[in-house]
């Protein structure tokens, strides 16, 4: 009887394949006793799992509260040299800057606070915090022309780094569950 070669071919190739599938497995499994990973099944998985008891990390408060304390004088210290640093022509004598026609928000914040070591994102929402009158809708990119905008203080960067906002959020995300969404195979 003659059979053709095509109908042979796939399945000699199907063969093979399982073959090689098979033995590259059992070359896996023996790199990893040769590497030293031990391989553990579902059951010994559930028993470690479950005598793994989560470490209560203890948080000491007058440790925390020296660092708040060093990273606002740090800020307060960092205004200072940035001012000093910046154009004497840009802020007024009251700490006050004009806004020109064809200025833009960075422009100035580079014109009066000079290369503050500040993220960008922080100083642009002091400015519009401080100047709500000069932003429409609290849009730092909105700038109303001829207005007159006064340039944030430690006291304005400190009420938009520390927020009831991020305080309530952060009690938020510690009582929330870190696994939600998750998918769990058994």
């Amino acid at each position: 009887m003659y059979t053709s070669s095509s109908s042979v071919f796939p399945r000699a190739l199907a063969f093979v394949a399982r073959h090689l599938g098979c033995l590259g497995l059992i070359c896996m499994l023996q790199g990893c006793t040769t590497l030293g990973v031990e391989l553990v099944d579902s059951a010994e998985l559930a028993e470690l799992k479950s005598n793994a008891a989560p470490v209560e990390e203890t948080i000491d408060e007058a440790e925390l509260d020296d660092a708040l304390s060093r990273m606002v004088a740090d800020l307060e210290r960092q205004l200072e040299e940035a001012a000093a640093l910046a154009k004497d022509d840009a802020v007024a004598a009251d700490g006050t800057y004009v806004v020109k026609k064809g200025d833009y928000l960075d422009k100035i914040i580079n014109q009066t606070v000079g290369s503050s070591p500040l993220r960008r994102d922080i100083l642009r929402r002091a400015f519009v915090r401080a100047n709500p009158h000069a932003f429409m809708r609290a849009n730092p990119n909105w700038l109303l022309a001829s207005k007159r905008l006064r340039v944030p203080e430690a006291d304005d960067i400190k009420k938009v780094i520390f927020t009831d906002e991020s305080r309530r959020a952060s009690k938020q995300r510690e009582s929330a569950n870190p696994h939600e969404g998750w998918i769990q195979y058994p």
